[in-house]
């Protein structure tokens, strides 16, 4: 298929709750890297790790046994699985990008494993030129900052962040809005936004990022997401952050309000506009918590959609 297709932060990690830090033993990750071209640009898929998150977090407002007929429909465990961290790095001439930076070693046991993997694959940090963010959740932007000394774990790249997204974590009243179990979250983001500002691009909707790569707005989960249009040779790829997170309910279920979503009910907007988009288009998307390695195609099933592995 063609592809148009200064608290510290191990004491803010406290402040993330419980709900999000409870790692299972049987939570494994792909270790090598998945790789697709768009054009001439190559697209490859390195893996932060797994997460951890109950349903009662990720849907609030859903009851349990609707959410596991939805998973048995789709052949997956009732109680849902440990989703993916799939980062993307893009190669373009000489240019190195990472989408999103993962979370760092000190977030869950079973993630933080981009540096890792990322050098086993010979993709030294030093050789990332960009890293460009789609907002500002922990498991996002985290991993730009080395846990130990607190530098750049890509020393010799920039950073690009929506300007509402630094406008928000940047805010001394955000780590008062957002639930409670995400308050510790703001202050280490707002914190680690600080530390990088000096080299720190704000962009737009529209606006280019990197070479072949533009901002595409996808508010919702965090007020200022992005998601990232990648385009070359007349193809087209979108890699969407957290606006699809779930093979089956982001597809089947896009009106399900997600309890990490800042916004819930434009977070459904967003989810919808953007499945309409992908299966209309036929455009190829890469979702960070979708399974491994997140490539896939969106088609139409009835009212609903469905995730095309690629």
């Amino acid at each position: 298929m063609m592809m148009r297709l200064r608290p510290h932060r191990r004491t803010v990690l406290a402040g993330l709750g419980a709900a999000l830090l409870c790692p299972r033993a049987d939570a494994l990750a792909a270790s090598a890297p998945a790789t697709r071209k768009v054009g001439g640009i190559e697209v490859v898929v390195v893996s932060d790790g797994v997460l951890n998150v109950p349903l009662s977090f990720s849907l609030p407002e859903t009851p349990l046994s609707d959410a596991a007929a939805l998973f048995k429909a789709h052949g997956l465990p009732e109680a849902g699985a440990p989703s993916q961290t799939n980062v993307v790095l893009i190669k373009s001439g000489r240019e190195r990008v990472l989408i999103d930076a993962g979370s760092g070693p000190g977030f869950q046991p079973t993630a933080g494993k981009l540096q890792e993997n990322l050098e086993a694959a010979g993709i030294a940090p030093d050789s990332i030129t960009k890293v460009v963010f789609t907002h500002g959740h922990a498991d996002h932007l985290w991993g730009a900052i080395d846990d130990f000394g607190d530098g750049d774990r890509f020393p010799n790249a920039s950073y690009v962040i929506p300007a509402a997204e630094w406008d928000f974590w940047t805010d001394p009243d955000t780590a008062t809005r957002v639930p409670d179990a995400l308050k510790g979250m703001a202050l280490g983001t707002a914190r680690i936004l600080k530390m990088i500002e000096k080299k720190v691009e704000r962009r737009r909707n529209g606006e280019t990022v990197a070479p072949g790569l533009t901002y595409l707005a996808t508010p919702g989960h965090t007020p200022g997401h992005m998601a990232v249009s990648v385009t070359d040779g007349g193809q087209h790829l979108i890699v969407g952050g957290d606006v699809l997170t779930n093979t089956a309910i982001s597809f089947a279920r896009p009106d399900w309000r997600i309890g990490a979503d800042f916004d819930r009910d434009q977070g459904i907007a967003t989810r919808t506009r953007l499945l309409d988009q992908l299966a209309t288009d036929r455009i190829a998307l890469i979702g960070f918590h979708l399974a491994w390695p997140g490539f896939g195609a969106v088609e139409r099933a009835g009212t609903a959609y469905r995730f095309m592995p690629l």
